[in-house]
């Protein structure tokens, strides 16, 4: 199943921390964010992403993969199977497709221009979440109540 996070925000709320690098970039005992989200991922079999990216969606992309075909708004794939993490040194183990947006076209905007690689179900997630979800499970609860759409939220 495809994951498809969202990661080109600017992060205004928190600019006055971290105004050099993209919110989900921001490191919890030394490990970015996204990063985190990655692994959570990964470890319960989720390791087809899409990444949508655009303010210093560089860094992500620097970071996660090259993004060597950055010519403006496309998805460039990016095999990270053999990488490893500037953090930790372990691989991620994960393929990433960047859909890199040089004008913001908002949440609903970059899933529209993806659409053609969205052809099931998918997880949709935000960069800069820090969860321990058991995706397995809210994937089989979606698939058991044959639904269109399963939202899970978390009150603040």
């Amino acid at each position: 199943m495809k994951v498809v996070i969202m990661a080109g925000g600017k992060g205004t709320r928190i600019s006055s921390v971290a105004s050099d690098i993209p919110k989900p970039m921001i490191k919890i005992e030394g490990i970015p964010v996204l990063e985190r989200e990655i692994k959570c991922l990964k470890d319960q079999g989720f390791d087809d992403i899409i990444m949508t990216v655009s303010h210093l969606g560089n860094i992500i992309m620097d970071y996660f993969g090259d993004g060597s075909e950055n010519s403006g708004v496309k998805l460039m794939s990016c095999q990270v199977f053999s990488e490893n993490s500037p953090a930790t040194g372990k691989p991620f183990g994960v393929h990433i497709e960047y859909y890199f947006e040089k004008e913001p076209l908002g949440n609903a905007g970059a899933l529209f221009k993806i659409k053609d690689k969205l052809t099931s179900d998918f997880l949709l997630l935000n960069a800069d979440a820090m969860f321990d979800v058991d995706f397995n499970r809210f994937v089989a609860f979606h698939r058991k109540r044959d639904g269109l759409v399963t939202l899970f939220t978390h009150p603040n």
